[in-house]
């Protein structure tokens, strides 16, 4: 079995590493600015725990590596002009959103999105930084740096916010976890609840536009896609390509974790259906109470991100 090096040495990629070791798999995570004679990258799979990185001398021997599973896919999906793109070209739904250019389009952002604009960094922007909620008269609140490397979207009134977490193998046969219910504080992800039960219609919304994606990329390996409920319908929000903290559940919730599931993947491994193993119980009532703090946490909170 060939060795796995992750290029980040944070909790994922130490959790990968916790995730091989049952099954015989060596995993390494790697600092990005360990010297590349120091890491065993050379007969190794390599992956990542992260969308981005700087140049370093490990990351420039890496660049042409050919087991780098997904190496061309980060930089597209790190970047949220591209990534909001290739979304379009699949024609799956989003927030409205447009490049946010210069300072003179902000009569015509307001006009055509509302008056509740939400923008972002097109990279390093999440846990609530580098992105602003503005309204008219708020322009100058924003950065003079911002502009072109900024998209604007329009501020959405929804009812939830979920994340669906799948994998898919080298031979395009994908499969998922239940949806996680997700509840962020100051633009930082605090709860994740899988319940026991997901909602048919939109599990299958879900699965239908997360297979639509990993197809069109041929992605091999776990993608995290996080949505907003608006009605019957999701909104795509954001796409991890990794292993995503709203899968930590699976490590003791579901019949195989997500950092397992992510190694078979890339190693070519047999890829199992995750099955459930609810800790909070299996019944209705387990769902309603769930459900039930879940509404009451969402409105205590805006209802506009």
């Amino acid at each position: 079995m060939k060795p796995v090096c992750v290029l980040g040495n944070g909790q994922l990629g130490r959790m990968l590493r916790q995730a091989g070791e049952p099954l015989g798999i060596a995993v390494y995570p790697v600092g990005l600015d360990a010297e590349p004679e120091a890491v065993p990258y050379q007969n190794s799979v390599i992956t990542a725990e992260i969308e981005r990185w700087p140049e370093t001398a490990l990351t420039r021997e890496l660049a042409t590596h050919g087991s780098f599973v997904n190496r061309d896919i980060f930089p597209r999906l790190a970047d949220r002009l591209t990534q909001k793109q290739l979304l379009d070209q699949l024609k799956l739904a989003t927030a409205p959103w447009q490049l946010l250019a210069d300072a003179a389009e902000w009569p015509q952002v307001f006009a055509t999105l509302g008056e509740l604009a939400i923008v972002k960094r097109r990279v390093g922007g999440y846990d609530g930084r580098g992105q602003w909620r503005l309204r008219p008269g708020q322009e100058n609140e924003l950065p003079a740096d911002a502009y072109g490397e900024c998209i604007v979207e329009q501020g959405i009134n929804f009812s939830g916010e979920v994340s669906l977490v799948g994998a898919r193998a080298h031979d395009g046969r994908c499969v998922f976890y239940p949806l996680t219910h997700n509840l962020h504080e100051d633009g930082i992800l605090r709860t994740s609840v899988a319940l026991p039960t997901p909602d048919p219609a939109l599990q299958q919304q879900a699965e239908q536009m997360l297979s639509a994606i990993l197809n069109a990329l041929d992605y091999v390996g776990v993608m995290a896609m996080e949505c907003f409920i608006v009605g019957d319908r999701l909104l795509i929000n954001e796409l991890a390509p990794r292993v995503h903290n709203s899968g930590h559940w699976t490590q003791n919730g579901a019949s195989i974790s997500q950092f397992e599931l992510h190694l078979r993947a890339i190693l070519g491994l047999p890829l199992p259906t995750p099955g459930g193993e609810h800790s909070v119980g299996d019944g209705e009532p387990d769902r309603h109470r769930c459900e039930q703090r879940l509404a009451g946490a969402a409105a205590g909170a805006s209802a506009l991100v």
